[in-house]
């Protein structure tokens, strides 16, 4: 125990909850094939005391598993969500089994989509500051546990203005959609953030967030069909099918099936909405 020094210590007494970090740690470790060097201190470690995360700090009247009225109050805006990238691989079954591995270990973690150049990533995560990925990093880092990890910042851009261009107009029904789903990325993030942390979550917003994306989507159908609105469409599906799963996972542990597929699910949606908005979307 005594090569990890204090280092880990002290960012074990951080505000955001020491258990999160030496969990990763020790997932991390076994999935080196370093075992139980950390099992003792996860075992005895209670939860810190937690800031409430950005978006999250007063959901009154928001409510999925509870029963009450949700109110949706929508803010788009453009944001980050980060993660710590632990593996590359070319074999999904490769990467299926180290995520197995740290979600053993109560350890969120995801698989990207296949990307253009074949690899199938690994992240631990999310984070919705950069402050905090970079502390599970440096725990890694300074243990020798995972050197060749890195810290990865996924942008969530804003631009509805650059859609409106690809449909040759303005819509409101799709403006009102693409409020929803940046949103919708946004509050998910913070979900899943406070589920790593340890904390409970309620996943109501994110339903209703969902049921708003699903409304605007049956209108724009009704419509003028063009690439934008298809695409768009595409990722409402996968946001309200997202926020199905997490409802499911609200009551799961982050191990369980069920967690991992809403945390697979929310690394494929948060990749698609970069596509929907990459320069080229519109000639697709």
């Amino acid at each position: 125990m005594h090569r990890f020094g204090r280092s880990v210590q002290k960012k074990a007494n951080d505000r955001w909850g020491g258990v999160f970090i030496l969990a990763v740690v020790l997932a991390v470790v076994g999935a080196w094939q370093l075992g139980g060097v950390l099992g003792n201190l996860l075992g005895e470690e209670k939860p810190a005391a937690m800031e409430p995360v950005p978006g999250m700090e007063d959901v009154s009247g928001i409510s999925g598993t509870s029963g009450s009225t949700v109110q949706v109050s929508i803010v788009p805006r453009p944001f980050q969500v980060h993660f710590v990238q632990v593996g590359a691989f070319r074999s999904e079954g490769a990467a299926r089994n180290l995520v197995s591995e740290l979600a053993g270990q109560q350890v969120v973690a995801a698989m990207t989509p296949r990307n253009d150049m074949g690899l199938v990533k690994v992240y631990v995560g999310p984070f919705m500051s950069g402050e905090e990925a970079d502390e599970v990093l440096d725990v890694m880092r300074e243990t020798g546990v995972a050197p060749n990890a890195f810290t990865v910042a996924m942008d969530v851009d804003y631009a509805p203005e650059a859609v409106m261009a690809m449909t040759g107009s303005a819509n409101p029904d799709l403006q009102t959609g693409l409020d929803a789903l940046n949103n919708y990325l946004y509050e998910a993030g913070a979900w899943f953030a406070k589920r790593a942390a340890g904390e409970p979550a309620d996943g109501g917003l994110l339903v209703a967030l969902g049921q708003e994306m699903r409304q605007a989507a049956a209108k724009l159908a009704a419509g003028e069909e063009s690439p934008a609105i298809t695409k768009f469409m595409g990722l409402a599906d996968m946001a309200t099918v997202n926020a199905a799963d997490i409802e499911v996972a609200a009551s799961a542990a982050p191990g369980s099936e069920e967690f991992q597929r809403a945390m697979n699910g929310y690394v494929s949606l948060l990749e698609q909405y970069h596509n929907f908005y990459a320069p080229d979307a519109a000639n697709e």
